[in-house]
């Protein structure tokens, strides 16, 4: 249906809210579609590649420009088509000019050698099969006396003595070995040859989370036993230093590794029942979203502000308005905008398994959550638990995909397997995330939490054990 404008011509129907909130999404998939093919790319080709693509931009912008208005010619489509041209150029140039700046780092041309390295700890360690541990590592100084070289990479040190426990923030020094990337377009790796010297003490941000997982550890262990003593650690804080090899195997072969990996679904939860728990008490609307803002900062402050934390929580708090939101436009606006300013600022982290599944999870909550809620409900079951319900099977499934494709998901029974954890997933979530920011200020008050998650932890543990038992699921080593 047309209007007539005040001269008395027809004017165009207006165009809906949703199609101008999506105008950011198709430009975004193509820089993350440029972003993933160009890894390893070598540089000539990825800049000519830019080249092509920024040249397609302007012809898209030119067509546009010089045909009228009267011409059958969709400009706003042609529009988005020359911005996602522009955007995948971009993101073609960003790579290119990664892998000039990485072949140009002193490290790689130490690949198979000895040196001293300079810098700082920018994660917590997580153990390796053959008894070390994995530590985020920004090197900042590459050899020494003389011979020191200024340049910074991001890198993972394979460490074993000393290494363990250090806060995010410690400054330190070590001879390591220079290992080679595991694929192109990779940094180095090191492996420590040395146990760190450490020349600077981590601040607040890196201390504050390193004393909540070690009192964490200390309420699992007064309130759990067996193997659920390292298992909320590492369902909570990503903290496997716990969990016995065998175990993480078992999780890995039955596709369910990816619950101790901290993501946008762990902020979805905890500020889920936040939200929950203050629409009970008869919150209004401006005061549900502090609390739940609240509870986001929170959640940053008791798992550490590491930069998959950060990524989880913006991408955790998207899903969470798409929620309470009946439009799907201006979140999936939102969620590729995070997409669009990740893959430009670090294409890495970009293409990586967590951030994808980060991703893939929040835009499935956009799309598909508040249907599959609508049709949970029943007169026997409130509307707050089909919301939950809806969140838990959504987020699950729409990861599966990227599980498989990405190796995560090991077993054949891996989809069944989340699917029979999905409901007890929030649960742990959130009470543990609860005991964890509890445990500092009230550790009885943190045990008691902790002890409620015992049977959701005991299933998640049986279902790891079925599935890695059944036929054709891969063998788990002992030790």
């Amino acid at each position: 249906m047309t209007t007539a404008d005040p001269a008395g011509g027809p004017c165009p129907p207006p165009r809906a809210p949703a199609a101008r909130d999506l105008r950011l999404v198709v430009p975004t998939l193509a820089l993350f579609a440029t972003t993933a093919v160009t890894v390893g790319m070598r540089p000539a080709v990825a800049t000519a590649l830019a080249v092509v693509l920024l040249a397609a931009a302007v012809i898209g912008v030119s067509w546009s420009v010089a045909v009228g208005a009267g011409d059958k010619v969709d400009h706003p489509a042609l529009g988005v088509l020359a911005m996602a041209c522009a955007l995948a150029a971009v993101g073609a140039g960003v790579q290119a000019a990664r892998s000039y700046a990485l072949a140009a780092h002193p490290l790689v041309s130490l690949v198979d050698t000895r040196t001293g390295v300079e810098g700082v700890v920018t994660g917590f360690d997580r153990p390796v099969r053959s008894g070390g541990v994995m530590v985020p590592f920004r090197v900042e100084v590459t050899g020494s006396g003389a011979s020191a070289r200024a340049a910074e990479l991001d890198v993972v040190v394979l460490a074993r003595e000393g290494w363990r426990g250090l806060p995010p923030g410690t400054r330190v020094r070590a001879s390591v070995a220079v290992l080679e990337p595991r694929s192109a377009g990779d940094q180095p790796g090191l492996r420590a040859l040395t146990p760190p010297r450490v020349t600077g003490e981590p601040g607040a941000a890196g201390r504050a989370p390193a004393a909540v997982r070690e009192r964490l550890r200390v309420v699992s262990d007064r309130a759990l036993e067996g193997e659920a003593v390292g298992l909320l650690p590492s369902f909570v804080l990503g903290d496997e230093g716990g969990v016995p090899t065998e175990t993480r195997d078992a999780f890995r072969a039955s596709g369910l590794a990816h619950l101790a990996a901290v993501s946008g679904a762990n902020t979805t939860y905890v500020m889920g029942a936040v939200l929950l728990a203050a629409a009970a008490l008869g919150a209004g609307r401006r005061a549900r979203i502090i609390a739940a803002g609240t509870a986001l900062a929170g959640f940053v402050a008791v798992v550490g502000p590491e930069p998959a934390v950060l990524r989880a929580a913006g991408t955790g708090a998207i899903g969470l308005a798409a929620l309470s939101s009946h439009r799907t436009g201006r979140p999936l606006a939102a969620l590729a905008g995070v997409v669009l300013l990740v893959a430009m600022l670090d294409p890495a982290t970009a293409t990586g398994a967590g951030f994808v599944l980060s991703v893939t999870a929040t835009a499935a909550l956009v799309l598909f959550a508040r249907p599959v809620a609508v049709r949970l409900r029943r007169p026997w079951m409130p509307a707050t638990i089909a919301d939950v319900l809806a969140v838990c099977v959504v987020a699950h499934l729409a990861t599966l995909p990227v599980l498989a494709v990405t190796g995560l998901e090991t077993g054949p029974w891996a989809l069944p397997a989340n699917i029979a954890v999905a409901p007890v997933v929030p649960l742990v979530t959130v009470l543990g995330t609860a005991a964890a920011a509890l445990g500092p200020v009230w550790e009885d008050g943190a045990v008691v939490l902790a002890w409620a998650c015992a049977p959701a932890l005991w299933w998640l543990e049986t279902v790891a054990d079925v599935a890695v038992s059944l036929p054709g699921s891969p063998d788990v080593a002992p030790g």
